[in-house]
């Protein structure tokens, strides 16, 4: 039996990568840049930041964001999508965005509150379709479109 051996060490003899933590090598103090080595052996450079930048960067999380998000349970059942869109609380360019108020169609639809679904739903895709240059809001718009004509089977 002739057992490979890898010269770079960083794998074990039997053929497993070592997944053991590397520190990572300082390169600038001031920056904060250091070299980190990667599961598969490669090195990478991380980009620093000065002590400023890292007060800033603490400063407008816990002013300007307050914090960490946090998110109440059921927080769906006590929201009207429709009127957070009207009040401009969603922004339709933001896919995450558009992702939350999807979600309300499929929440309508699996609590079988199909004319609600189907109303929403078709609002949806009247403010989405503007916003699909190039079909890049294809697989979105299928799916309000498909959720709809669910909906048309259902409620008819």
């Amino acid at each position: 039996m002739v057992e490979k051996s890898c010269s770079t060490g960083f794998r074990k003899p039997h053929g497993e990568k070592d997944q053991s933590v590397t520190k990572p090598i300082s390169l600038d103090g001031r920056t904060g840049e250091v070299i980190v080595r990667k599961s598969t052996g490669k090195t990478k450079i991380r980009k620093g930041q000065t002590e400023e930048e890292y007060v800033q960067q603490l400063r407008h999380y816990l002013q300007v964001e307050k914090g960490p998000v946090r998110t109440e349970v059921g927080w769906m059942n006590e929201v009207d999508p429709l009127a957070e869109i009207r009040d401009g609380k969603y922004e339709i360019s933001n896919k995450h965005q558009r992702q939350v108020l999807s979600g309300f169609c499929h929440r309508l639809f699996y609590q079988r509150k199909y004319e609600e679904c189907l109303n929403l739903s078709n609002y949806l895709l009247g403010l989405f379709e503007p916003f699909n240059v190039k079909n890049k809001m294809k697989r979105e718009l299928e799916e309000l479109k498909y959720m709809i004509e669910q909906c048309h089977g259902q409620v008819l």
